[in-house]
């Protein structure tokens, strides 16, 4: 029987500098993507968060050089641009810890990013990044309060098509689909039963998702959920059908994160995970499913989330993973198809929350600096 994780005894509240009104929200969701620019020639990856009032916040990093090709040192990605949306007090506010999920399509010429997030109605809304404006909008659909969201797509020529997954009021796994030139959201499959203490393979309320395709051009599926005895399971999809299976993992602390990702031209399925120590592991899948194993022996903090993208080159591979640390810093593990291995340690992510200074005329802003209060004013 799996159990919860391990706290080691941690207080989010003793935290220290880095747990503060205007930081990081304590075990916030991530979603993380990577653009490629091809018209300016610029490659960049975009990380979402949420903070500590509700606030959801874009975190944009850039290679210095810019190229689409060369790959520079781990260390040489710098701060780009942030931006906070979804602000608490408005139609758009985000739940409290709502999952996020992220995908980036190219049929327009341009890269277009797409975030989805749960709303305070508990309904999933989508914040698009097209040609340098932003729309935020409520697609209608209601889950359960405790769900996750994950998305994947596939795409041929001008037409790219998106699945998005989602858990409902009565647990059951659900689909929305969208083809992107015809714009409107419509009703897939329902990937499993509902909630059941009866049935030890239903969907554990409040499972993580993650959701891969191992085709650039049409839908090989694959989506990773947790069942109610604690062990995670595969649904797989190849054009016809939904089915589902094992793969090897017979218990993980309940509700333990889930990130996939595809690598080696989509040979490789890798699925990570947080086991009972706070350790990360991973479980590879070539053909069939190898033993899970630890990523490296740093511990992430109890109840972080996790987000996985890729950088892909001619010749180049690479994963970059987001967590939170224990000190509730943003960290980043790479992995290189060079060294078939991830580095020796964890970098973190520079995240300070934006100060905003509003004083009236002829006052010293500098000893009246705002911070935000719980309805999205700032005081």
């Amino acid at each position: 029987m799996p159990f919860e994780a391990r706290d080691d005894n941690v207080d989010p509240d003793a935290i220290g500098n880095h747990y503060h009104d205007d930081g990081l929200l304590w075990q916030t969701h991530y979603a993380a993507v990577e653009v490629f620019d091809y018209p300016h020639a610029t490659m960049h990856m975009k990380i979402f968060c949420q903070s500590y009032w509700g606030e959801l916040h874009d975190l944009t990093f850039s290679y210095k050089r810019g190229s689409t090709k060369e790959p520079e040192e781990e260390n040489a990605w710098e701060t780009k641009f942030r931006q906070s949306l979804a602000r608490p007090g408005t139609d758009e506010a985000a739940m409290m810890h709502t999952p996020l999920a992220a995908v980036v399509r190219y049929d327009t010429g341009n890269p277009t990013t797409h975030l989805f997030y749960i709303s305070t109605g508990f309904k999933i809304r989508e914040v698009i990044w097209k040609n340098g404006s932003q729309t935020n909008d409520c697609l209608g659909i209601t889950v359960c309060p405790t769900s996750s969201l994950a998305v994947t797509k596939w795409g041929a020529g001008s037409q790219t098509h998106f699945r998005l997954y989602y858990q409902s009021k009565a647990g059951t796994i659900e689909e929305h689909c969208l083809d992107c030139n015809a714009g409107t959201w419509t009703k897939g499959a329902t990937l499993s039963g509902p909630v059941s203490a009866y049935d030890d393979d239903s969907p554990l309320r409040g499972t993580s998702l993650s959701f891969i395709n191992l085709a650039q051009d049409k839908p090989e599926l694959r989506g990773y959920f947790q069942t109610a005895k604690g062990s995670i399971q595969e649904f797989t999809y190849k054009g016809t059908k939904w089915s589902t299976s094992k793969i090897g993992v017979d218990a993980a602390p309940f509700r333990t994160p889930l990130a996939a990702i595809t690598v080696e031209k989509n040979k490789i399925a890798a699925l990570y995970y947080v086991d009972a120590y706070n350790r990360i592991n991973e479980v590879l899948w070539e053909g069939d499913w190898e033993g899970s194993e630890r990523i490296d022996g740093e511990s992430v903090a109890p109840g972080t989330r996790l987000a996985v993208a890729s950088l892909k080159y001619i010749g180049h591979d690479k994963i970059h993973m987001f967590s939170s640390g224990l000190v509730n810093v943003i960290t980043q593990r790479v992995w290189t198809r060079e060294n078939g291995a991830w580095g020796d340690r964890p970098t973190i992510v520079d995240f300070e929350a934006p100060v905003q200074v509003e004083v009236e005329p002829g006052l010293d802003p500098a000893i009246h600096l705002t911070k935000p209060t719980r309805d999205g004013r700032r005081v």
